[in-house]
């Protein structure tokens, strides 16, 4: 194991203007602003690219509200992040961290809790991959290239100072690191029940139980949940420019409500005032629908899920 060091930032090609940040992340308005890690502007909506901020407005805002700057992948960006977290063990990073560090070879920091490292290259994340998993010799990986975001430190590991491009070996610390992820398909889902086969636990939960439950939650003064996602399971694109993002944003709700349940999830979105012709439309050379690539993404991503009890329902 290696002990890490900070290393300090020069100018370079890549990295110009006395900053600690990459350019090549400073060109696209990605950017949020954080305080403890949490989205501060935007508030809410920080999935969504029209709410993102340029870098000179997000590090403007941090320095007025005494916050941090973030960076977010999004589906459209060429960026992809590997969070290697608590892997650092009585002050030195693992060699198994710093072997992923050596093969992307592109920009890394330390994070915040000076345990951890943030890599962020350009490449994408493998459709066949969960996006984390433990790590043999401590801590554990994560990787996003949408839908999720890191509170940059500038504090450069190893003079890594500039985001490379590197497909192949992105690809190739996946399949190396991430477990294979199960997939599912619309003709496994129109089997019966008992004859279904997906990952993640089951629930005997109807879409209408789901609706009832946001309902009531909604009402209720004991638990903030916003009446938005009512809105969307009605067709209301809310505040988003299209139907696709706001299709998105309704399955985030429901990867929530449904305890990432992709048959339920599937089940409420046909349920729902979304639902048309283009859910089951093949959108992808290797044959997945609109609905199966919507569902699918949003499996990678979140983690999030309903602990509560469903409301009961009797016809």
């Amino acid at each position: 194991m290696s002990r890490f060091e900070f290393s300090v930032q020069q100018d370079s090609e890549d990295n110009t203007g006395g900053g600690s940040l990459p350019n090549r992340m400073k060109e696209h308005d990605q950017w949020l602003v954080t305080q403890e890690k949490k989205p501060v502007v935007p508030s809410k909506g920080w999935q969504e690219s029209v709410n993102h901020l340029a870098f000179t407005e997000a590090r403007e805002k941090a320095e007025q509200l005494g916050g941090e700057v973030a960076f977010c992948f999004t589906d459209s960006g060429p960026f992809i992040g590997f969070d290697l977290d608590d892997v650092s063990v009585a002050g030195e990073f693992t060699d198994e961290a710093l072997g992923i560090v050596r093969r992307l070879d592109s920009y890394t920091e330390v994070s915040s809790s000076g345990t951890g490292l943030h890599i962020i290259a350009e490449g994408e994340l493998l459709d066949d991959r969960k996006h984390r998993d433990d790590l043999s010799e401590a801590g554990h990986l994560e990787v996003y290239d949408e839908n999720r975001y890191f509170v940059l430190t500038g504090d450069v590991y190893d003079g890594l100072t500039s985001v490379k491009r590197r497909p192949t070996v992105v690809q190739g610390v996946q399949d190396d690191h991430l477990p294979e992820q199960q997939r599912f398909t619309f003709t496994d889902l129109q089997k019966p029940l008992s004859e279904q086969e997906f990952e993640g636990g089951q629930t005997d939960a109807t879409p209408k139980q789901i609706r009832r439950t946001i309902r009531a939650y909604v009402k209720s003064e004991n638990h903030d949940v916003d009446q938005e996602v009512l809105h969307l399971w009605k067709g209301s694109n809310e505040s988003r420019d299209t139907t696709s993002e706001a299709d998105m944003a309704f399955v985030r709700q429901l990867y929530y409500w449904c305890r990432a349940e992709p048959r339920l999830m599937d089940e409420c979105f046909r349920a729902s005032g979304r639902m048309r012709e283009k859910w089951d439309e093949v959108h992808f050379a290797n044959g997945d629908t609109y609905g199966e690539r919507t569902i699918q993404r949003v499996c990678r991503t979140n983690r999030d899920t309903f602990n509560g009890r469903y409301v009961t329902v009797s016809d």
